[in-house]
């Protein structure tokens, strides 16, 4: 099995009751004891002139982290029960945020429970990644997310 893939990665979001879900190309990789999905993403949707965020999401057991570069650079940290410290920045804007992460779930195929080699990564795809915070800015909740990322192989290869 190849640790090196193009995928079609289904981003489906949910904040504060407001649902959006984007489609994006990619690639997904294993490295060590950690899976990581890289994709590029318009920095404003429908709109190819303001620019790319390159995205790169880095899963390991029970910790998941989002780095974005680009025409916007953020990071965020998501641990089960923890409130972690990230950033945002724009051209327009700066800011320090939180997040307190309510839920993390890896979500592979039945029969597929990894490698024990690999910490329990996905052998194989698809695989669903979840996860659902609230988004502190300053001492205000700025809202909360429920976060769904699947991933599967690309069939246009």
């Amino acid at each position: 099995m190849a640790d090196n893939r193009k995928v079609r990665i289904t981003l489906e979001s949910v904040q504060d009751g407001s649902s959006h879900t984007h489609a994006y190309e990619g690639e997904w990789f294993r490295k060590e004891r950690s899976i990581f999905i890289r994709y590029s993403e318009p920095a404003v949707e429908g709109d190819p002139k303001a620019g790319e965020v390159r995205t790169l999401v880095k899963y390991r057991q029970g910790e998941l982290s989002i780095v974005r570069r680009g025409v916007i650079e953020s990071e965020q940290l998501f641990v089960p029960g923890l409130r972690r410290t990230g950033h945002y920045r724009s051209s327009m804007t700066s800011f320090s945020l939180e997040t307190d992460t309510l839920m993390l779930t890896l979500q592979v195929p039945e029969g597929d429970v990894g490698s024990a080699e690999a910490g329990s990564l996905p052998s194989q795809l698809p695989f669903t990644l979840e996860w659902e915070y609230e988004m502190h800015v300053g001492d205000q909740m700025s809202g909360r997310f429920h976060i769904r990322l699947h991933i599967q192989e690309e069939t246009n290869q």
